[in-house]
């Protein structure tokens, strides 16, 4: 059985390609990986782009104004 996994952001352009690619890498557990990210400006917007055109749709991120810990 594959699953969908969400995964909180805001600000994290260091790790967030690193992230991403550890959770896309287990290709067996993880149908597909859901960044939601809470309105980052230090680059991460493009970094998810760039990996979500790479990632043959297994990648789908959300970017708004970020509610709290517990939003995404």
């Amino acid at each position: 059985m594959q699953a969908s996994v969400v995964m909180p952001s805001f600000n994290q352009a260091e790790f967030i390609e690193r992230s991403v690619g550890s959770v896309l890498a287990q290709r067996d557990a993880v149908h597909e990986l859901i960044v939601m990210d809470g309105g980052s400006t230090d680059g991460t917007r493009d970094i998810l782009k760039r990996l979500a055109q790479d990632a043959g749709g297994r990648l789908r991120w959300v970017m708004e104004p970020d509610r709290g810990p517990a939003h995404a």
